[in-house]
């Protein structure tokens, strides 16, 4: 498998763990489990995107699918873990976290066909 392949299999799995995400969360609501589930599942994606950051810059994926995976990078670890564990923010603000899961699971999926596209 080639760097490219597996960038694009990598990207296809950040939008797929996106729909087990949702599901461990809402698992996690109803009481079947704790939602430190979800929060390790978080942490394989961060683990993932920075895989994906340094495949892009061994592989010269160009400036757009390096910034966009940086982007992606950037989005859980500070983004998301710092909606959730900053105490003092407003609900509506610590809100965001699901927006910005969806958003991480998109561009999972964009990074996936822009990389297939490539030469």
């Amino acid at each position: 498998m080639n760097v490219k392949s597996l960038f694009i299999s990598l990207g296809k799995f950040v939008f797929m763990w996106g729909f087990v995400q949702i599901i461990l969360i809402g698992a996690a609501y109803f009481g079947v489990f704790s939602s430190d589930i979800h929060a390790l599942g978080g942490l394989l994606l961060a683990i993932v995107a920075l895989v994906m950051l340094i495949l892009a810059l061994v592989g010269r994926m160009g400036g757009t699918i390096i910034g966009l995976t940086l982007l992606v990078l950037l989005l859980l670890i500070p983004g998301q873990g710092f909606l959730l564990q900053t105490e003092g923010l407003p609900a509506y603000v610590k809100a965001l976290h699901p927006i910005f899961g969806i958003g991480i699971m998109f561009l999972g999926r964009s990074l996936a066909n822009r990389a297939e596209k490539l030469a």
